[in-house]
């Protein structure tokens, strides 16, 4: 079993934690339900992330894998409760996005992207440039032109004013060197619903979401704004179409700092584990997830590099 092997390659690391409790120093397992936290509603990308992993753990985890909602703040109520909670290993956060890496930049939280330990990352969540196809603008190149020309007309959406949507569209305007007017929404559903409606000039939105209102006739899809997506390999990239932005959501297994080291060393080799599984692939095939695996190291770096790129964008405006 798993968790047997992992116990036995602890043993003599925690001989050099001798501030842990007796229980860490021997190994540790976990005794009761892990809790995957989501600070969004139920339904949503994240939400849809934290179940495929919970489900993807059964037979694999010791103990049962839940998830619970804790919607608020784009994310930041359910952040800031891991963060700042008791570092006791039963209580992850399923972040990576707004909540950890452009929230910080733009309001006063109770923390910071230091202040956790990531252990995994489960996925990417692409995000595509859009524009209302009635509009008549087709392409990245005909966007600039179009906002140079009529500076502060075009209008974008965004689920809120701080997440990273509202941080690759800053980042799209100071690159190219356009000025555009941001419409903050709830969610992107309503920025959606208004783009559909024609009261918006452009949003961005998922892969098979964008796929869906352009093969509808709805949508001109433009670019993304990080890599390619496998749903829409034909679509190049921003910095591909000539304006070089690299803004990634994405979405992993995080916890606090704080969480002692057989605990996160315990969580790194299970997860990897679970994530890198074939009932893994499968059931993000399903849901359509772009599986992306990163150990916790390189999930923290893929963070903080959106971070930076997110402070680089949005300097002092």
């Amino acid at each position: 079993m798993l968790h047997r092997r992992h116990l036995l390659s602890l043993a003599g690391s925690a001989l050099a934690l001798p501030v842990l409790s007796a229980r860490a120093q021997s190994g540790w397992t976990p005794s009761r339900p892990i809790t995957l936290l989501v600070g969004f509603q139920p339904g949503g990308g994240t939400d849809v992330t934290a179940r495929t992993v919970a489900q993807a753990a059964e037979g694999v985890s010791p103990v049962p894998v839940l998830v619970v909602n804790r919607p608020g703040a784009a994310g930041a109520i359910a952040a800031e409760f891991v963060a700042r909670g008791e570092p006791d290993g039963y209580t992850m956060l399923v972040g990576g996005g707004s909540e950890s890496t452009t929230l910080p930049h733009y309001n006063r939280l109770n923390y910071k992207l230091e202040d956790f330990r990531g252990i995994a990352r489960v996925n990417r969540e692409h995000m595509v440039l859009v524009t209302f196809r009635k509009g008549g603008i087709n392409s990245v190149a005909g966007l600039v032109k179009r906002a140079k020309a009529e500076p502060g007309k075009l209008t974008y959406g965004s689920s809120g004013q701080g997440g990273i949507l509202h941080a690759a569209f800053q980042a799209l305007e100071k690159t190219a060197g356009i000025q555009m007017t941001h419409v903050a929404y709830r969610g992107g559903a309503h920025a959606l619903q208004d783009l559909l409606g024609g009261r918006l000039d452009m949003t961005l939105l998922t892969p098979a979401e964008a796929k869906n209102q352009s093969d509808a006739g709805h949508v001109f899809i433009l670019a993304t704004t990080s890599n390619r997506s496998s749903i829409l390999p034909d679509t190049p990239s921003l910095t591909e179409a000539g304006v070089p932005v690299n803004i990634e959501n994405m979405k992993g297994l995080m916890v606090s700092a704080r969480t002692p080291a057989p605990i996160i060393a315990y969580y790194d080799a299970l997860f990897a584990r679970i994530l890198q599984s074939e009932k893994m692939k499968e059931l993000a095939q399903r849901t359509n997830l772009d599986l992306a695996y990163l150990d916790g190291a390189g999930f923290m770096k893929a963070m903080e590099d959106t971070s930076r790129a997110v402070l680089a964008a949005k300097g002092d405006s």
